[in-house]
C-alpha cells in the first residue's frame, strides 16, 4: 500500500507541477459566465477595489479560453493539495507494519504454531505451484516439444511462450484445468501475477489458418468472456497463421506490458 502511495503522490506532484506552469502562462483573472435565454455571456471577475465584472465579446474568445482553462487548472491545483494532505496524514497514521506483514516479522519457533490470515509471498507461490493437478493428455502420435523446463508442450510457439515465461521470473502452469461456469477448460498458461496475486490466462491460437480451430477459438474466447475473463485484463491471447508466425519480440512485449 505504501508503494501505491508513493506512486500516486508522484503522479499528483507531476500533474501540479505541469499546472503551475501552464498558469504562469495565462492571464490573470477567473471567469463568470451567465446564461440569458440560453446564450452564455461572459465576463472577467472583478477583484480588489474595481469589484465590477467585466463584460468580455465573444470576438474575443481566445481570452474566454485562457481564463476558463486558468479556473480549470486551479480547481485542479486544489483537488490535488488536498488529496496529498489526505495521503500525507493516512501515511502518517499507517502501522509499522501491515497484517500481511506480521506473519513475516514472527520468529520461526512462533511461525510453525499458527496459521496465517495472509502467506508470505514465497509460501504463497510455493503453496500455488505444488498444487497437483491433471492436465490434458496428449495423444499418442502427437509430435514432442519440451520446454526448458522439460516440461512437454504441444508447439513450438507454446515453447517459446513458456521459456519467455520462466526466463522473466513469472510463475505458470501449463494446461491447468479450470471452470468457466459448468464447463471444464484447459488453459494453455494460467499465471499468477505477484504481487498482486492475480490470476491471468494465456491462451494461444496456433493454427487461425483452419477454419474449424478459428471457429472453436471463436467460441472458446466468447465463453471467457461470458465469464468475466477480458482480453487485457485477465486473459492474454497470442495468434499465427502460416505466413504470420509467432515471434519472440512480440512474446517479450506482452509479458512486458501485462506481467511485469
Amino acid at each position: 500500500m505504501k508503494k501505491e502511495f508513493d506512486e500516486r503522490e508522484k503522479e499528483l506532484k507531476a500533474i501540479l507541477e505541469k499546472c503551475d506552469r501552464t498558469i504562469n502562462d495565462l492571464p490573470v483573472g477567473s471567469l463568470k459566465i451567465i446564461h440569458k435565454k440560453g446564450n452564455p455571456y461572459y465576463y472577467i471577475r472583478g477583484n480588489g477595489k474595481d469589484i465590477r465584472d467585466k463584460y468580455i465579446q465573444k470576438k474575443e474568445i481566445d481570452t474566454i479560453k485562457k481564463l476558463a482553462q486558468r479556473d480549470y487548472e486551479q480547481k485542479i491545483q486544489k483537488s490535488i493539495k488536498k488529496e496529498m494532505t489526505a495521503i500525507s496524514r493516512y501515511s502518517k497514521s499507517m502501522p509499522d507494519i501491515t497484517y500481511e506483514e506480521v506473519y513475516d516479522h514472527l520468529v520461526s519457533g512462533r511461525k510453525i504454531l499458527i496459521t496465517p490470515h495472509f502467506l508470505p509471498d514465497d509460501i504463497f507461490l510455493e503453496t500455488w505451484l505444488s498444487e497437483p493437478y491433471e492436465p490434458l493428455y496428449f495423444e499418442e502420435g502427437t509430435a514432442e516439444h519440451y520446454t526448458n523446463k522439460n516440461e512437454r508442450v504441444r508447439s513450438k510457439s507454446e515453447v517459446m511462450i513458456a521459456n519467455a515465461l520462466s526466463k522473466a521470473g513469472i510463475p505458470y502452469k501449463y494446461e491447468c484445468p479450470t471452470f468457466l461456469g459448468k464447463q471444464k477448460i484447459y488453459p494453455d498458461f494460467t499465471i499468477m501475477k505477484m504481487p498482486q496475486r492475480k490470476i491471468i490466462y494465456w491462451e494461444h491460437l496456433g493454427l487461425l489458418d483452419d477454419h474449424d480451430y478459428l471457429s472453436k477459438s471463436m467460441h472458446k474466447l466468447d465463453n471467457y468472456e461470458s465469464n468475466g475473463i477480458f482480453l487485457g485484463d485477465n486473459l492474454i491471447i497470442t495468434r499465427e497463421t502460416s505466413d504470420r508466425p509467432l515471434n519472440t519480440k512480440h512474446v517479450l512485449r506482452l509479458i512486458e506490458h501485462y506481467l511485469l
